[in-house]
């Protein structure tokens, strides 16, 4: 039994140099013997079993970030390899994104039809799956609130998990940021639909890589925790975000409806 051997990691800054201000960074990862992959950034792992993984960083201004990634073989032998970026990111929120996040709590609306769902990752809805209002009422989603402070090139994200102290998501994905609460999982899906997780903060920044707005959580989620905090916002109005995420676990976008208290 060998570890996997002749692990590279090649970067595609998108514009060349230090990139064109989106600050959106590809990566293509290669090694002999290799099973999956498994990509490491602040301290976040994401599996990419074609050994491709796309960032989008979203501090303003030039900085660096370091990318691991780990080779996974057979018998659980592994081979890692990290890398660091300088990247430049360019990006001034409008005035009414900014007033959506920071002017009352949000939450899931969870009395609209298609305020959760799943399907591929080129969808912009839930075509797979989506929820009726009040589908997931046993859950621990509907009684969180989300608070985003005021922005200034970043900013604090507050998850309020609510009375129950319980949230909703992947079992995997929950255990990889917080661990293994001995939650129940569902027979269907592999969730933990009532997990236990004392409220917390992180922090957020705003970006648009390819002119889609973005809402990047250091480490935390919406609604439905698929540990990614990347969120496309696919529409919005004056009071509501609906939002796109995606999971690298089972290669699915997930989608939430959120409006303000």
């Amino acid at each position: 039994i060998t570890a996997p051997s002749d692990l590279t990691l090649s970067v595609e800054i998108v514009g060349g140099g230090t990139g064109d201000g989106s600050g959106t960074v590809h990566f293509t990862a290669s090694a002999t013997g290799a099973l999956n992959y498994k990509f490491v950034y602040n301290g976040q792992e994401t599996i990419a079993s074609d050994g491709k993984m796309t960032y989008n960083f979203a501090k303003v201004g030039t900085h660096d970030y370091t990318v691991s990634v780990i080779a996974m073989g057979i018998a659980g032998t592994q081979t890692s390899l990290s890398q660091t970026v300088t990247v430049l990111s360019l990006y001034n929120p409008p005035a009414e994104l900014v007033s959506i996040l920071s002017d009352k709590p949000l939450r899931v609306l969870a009395e609209e039809g298609a305020h959760f769902g799943v399907g591929p990752l080129d969808a912009n809805s839930g075509v797979w799956w989506s929820a009726n209002p009040y589908d997931k009422e046993t859950s621990g989603m509907y009684d969180d609130r989300y608070t985003f402070s005021a922005y200034n090139n970043g900013g604090t994200f507050s998850h309020n998990t609510g009375a129950d102290g319980e949230v909703f998501g992947k079992a995997p994905a929950l255990q990889s940021w917080w661990g293994d609460k001995g939650a129940v999982t569902n027979a269907c899906c592999n969730e933990h639909e009532n997990y236990p997780l004392d409220s917390y903060q992180s922090g957020y920044t705003l970006s648009a890589p390819g002119g889609v707005e973005t809402i990047s959580i250091d480490k935390g989620f919406l609604g439905f925790c698929v540990a990614n905090g990347s969120y496309q916002i696919l529409a919005r109005t004056s009071t509501t975000l609906f939002v796109k995420t995606t999971y690298a676990g089972e290669n699915n976008a997930w989608f939430v409806l959120l409006g303000q208290e």
